[in-house]
């Protein structure tokens, strides 16, 4: 499960980030997280993020924590169901 978590928040880090056509260097930036860290967190090497970089990594994307967390498909599952 824990392996899942972190491949699913890879991969949406990744998507973010190019869908802004951002470097790894101006995401973090404007994350407001070292590059390095942004990069092991883009790569699936470091695990758990804790609150405080997922609220920085959020707000640096302009979303709240659980947009962030959301894949675009679930996105859109959900408001979908909302909708009708």
């Amino acid at each position: 499960m824990k392996k899942l978590v972190s491949i699913r928040f890879k991969k949406r880090l990744r998507e973010l980030r190019k869908k802004r056509g951002w470097t790894q260097e101006e995401a973090a930036e404007k994350c407001g997280i070292g590059y390095k860290l942004y990069q092991l967190y883009e790569l699936g090497m470091k695990d758990n993020p804790g609150l405080l970089n997922l609220e920085k990594i959020a707000k640096g994307y302009g979303l709240d924590v659980s947009e962030l967390l959301a894949s675009e498909k679930l996105k859109t599952h959900y408001t979908k169901r909302i909708v009708k």
